[in-house]
């Protein structure tokens, strides 16, 4: 049965994990864990993290059909906004009539994809954590549907705690959005609609891989399966695949 579970016993199941949907549930648990509208579910061999409506699913191993009917009748009564999850997971659930699904894809970096005499700016080059009113116009024209309230109090909240940190370069940006076990999760990578043309978000990401990599830490992304030109250009491969499953109209 899925049922919510303390604090205490999510950080316990995400303490050696470091797949995608851990890394962005232990974030939220390390932020938000003493806030009422993040709570962490578990059952046998699933683990779901809400922050507000929107939820990340992770299951461990092939889940027996009765929890597949546990978690398909838990999104029913949740009253979720989205519902992140794991490519066999979201199969599972469209299956069950979960049919308003959307793929994107996971990526890590290897600098070994990285061509050789390419330009790439050192880490001095790069701002950390600047003014985060000169970063979210450059968020806004990569997500033009992101609210300022919304990204800049979760982002400062994170930063504040040492959770996140916003990187810059010339009109681009990216955000490690968490890093525990090794591994490093980055989203919200835009450019700034003037700056599209020159480079600066490959640049950033190559140099932001090369500076985790020589830590010994593996970065990954998800993304839209449109933008994986631009990340194989940045020295990223495809490893698996999500699905975010939403409300059926």
């Amino acid at each position: 049965m899925i049922t919510q579970i303390d604090i205490k016993t999510a950080q316990r199941l995400l303490s050696d994990a470091n797949d995608i949907f851990s890394l962005k549930i232990a974030s939220n648990l390390k932020a938000y864990s003493d806030y009422d509208f993040f709570s962490v579910y578990g059952g046998k061999g699933v683990l779901i993290g809400r922050y507000y409506n929107d939820l990340v699913i992770r299951t461990k191993g092939g889940i027996s059909e009765d929890t597949m009917e546990e978690l398909s009748l838990f999104l029913k009564v949740c009253g979720f906004t989205s519902a992140l999850c794991g490519m066999e997971t979201g199969t599972r659930l469209a299956a069950a009539g979960w049919s308003n699904n959307e793929e994107s894809l996971i990526y890590k970096f290897s600098s070994r994809l990285i061509p050789e005499n390419e330009e790439i700016p050192s880490i001095e080059e790069i701002k950390v954590n600047p003014q985060l009113d000169t970063v979210f116009p450059i968020v806004k024209d990569g997500f033009p549907k992101i609210k300022y309230d919304d990204w800049y109090t979760d982002i400062n909240h994170k930063i504040r705690h040492g959770i996140a940190s916003v990187y810059v370069y010339g009109g681009a940006t990216a955000t490690v959005m968490a890093d525990m076990n090794g591994t490093v999760f980055i989203s919200l990578v835009a450019t700034k609609n003037e700056a599209r043309g020159k480079g600066e978000a490959k640049k950033l990401l190559r140099r932001l891989g090369l500076y985790f990599e020589g830590q010994g830490r593996e970065v990954c992304i998800l993304c839209k399966e449109e933008l994986s030109p631009f990340y194989r250009k940045a020295g990223f491969y495809e490893c698996g695949k999500a699905v975010t499953v939403f409300p059926n109209k």
